[in-house]
């Protein structure tokens, strides 16, 4: 179990690089944000300003807001073909009008982990899950990691948790009386209602486009436009753009029809390239 924890933990910093969740508003904190106040001022440059995505995007109480996307392998989009424009909105919120077109640079990969993407086009990947209850069904105990180290969280039939978010490798941040806990999913299956429940979640990154106009694009979306293509993976924790040469192997590869895969799912791994 302790190995387990620690792969989830490796896997939610990897996909939250971008800052810490707060778990009371759900706002992003800079990497390293809580040592600032150990430094006198003026010995480094300033951690970088939350961002407030429940402010941002007008969500409500009933979604869970949070950097990063989720998954061992988290999803992308690459554009292979020129002179792709894509709808867009100012506002990451799908009930607001596609307000943008947005002209994307071709070969560029987006997925969280090609860094110079990420930097270059000052990127931010967020992900709007919607909350639901989870009821147990019978007394148990599961386990997660405290200040003590492996712990055990008291259940009793009929209590409810809150589903949250899911982080990868099975594990899934869960509420339980105000508190927050990241929980092996598998632990769950057959003690509560989980698996009748159908998880929703919104992915959205902010990107820049040609010309210099920020835009917010929804994954599930952009993935169906012309020219766009799910992102091929290179390796664990490795992602680039996407080389001229390699563009007709990527788009064989990341093609519906070829490859059989849903953008709305997360469930399949995209296939390498060499």
């Amino acid at each position: 179990m302790r190995f387990g924890w620690i792969l989830s933990a490796a896997l939610f910093v990897a996909a939250c690089g971008q800052g810490a969740v707060s778990p009371e508003t759900g706002t992003e904190s800079a990497p390293g944000a809580e040592l600032a106040g150990e430094a006198d001022a003026g010995e480094g440059p300033a951690p970088a300003p939350q961002t407030d995505y429940a402010a941002l995007s007008g969500y409500d109480g009933s979604w869970f807001l949070s950097p990063g996307w989720p998954g061992e392998y988290p999803p992308g989009f690459t554009v292979l073909d020129a002179d792709v424009k894509v709808p867009a909105r100012a506002r990451p919120n799908p009930t607001d009008p596609q307000d943008i077109t947005c002209h994307l640079p071709q070969y560029a990969n987006y997925q969280m982990w090609n860094n110079a993407r990420s930097q270059a086009d000052d990127l931010d990947y967020f992900v709007a899950t919607k909350k639901f209850p989870v009821t147990v069904l019978e007394d148990t105990e599961v386990e997660f990691v405290g200040d003590a180290g492996i712990e055990k969280l008291a259940l009793k039939a009929g209590d409810q948790l809150t589903y949250l978010r899911y982080i990868g490798e099975g594990f899934t941040v869960m509420s339980f009386n105000d508190k927050e806990f990241d929980i092996n999913e598998s632990e769950l299956r057959e003690i509560t209602d989980i698996g009748a429940i159908e998880n929703k979640e919104n992915l959205w990154v902010r990107v820049t486009c040609l010309g210099g106009k920020q835009a917010w694009i929804l994954f599930d979306e952009v993935v169906l436009e012309p020219g766009v293509y799910p992102s091929p993976i290179t390796g664990y924790g490795e992602a680039r753009d996407i080389e001229p040469g390699e563009v007709e192997n990527v788009r064989t590869m990341m093609s519906q029809d070829a490859f059989g895969l849903d953008p709305a799912s997360q469930s399949v791994e995209p296939p390498s390239i060499e």
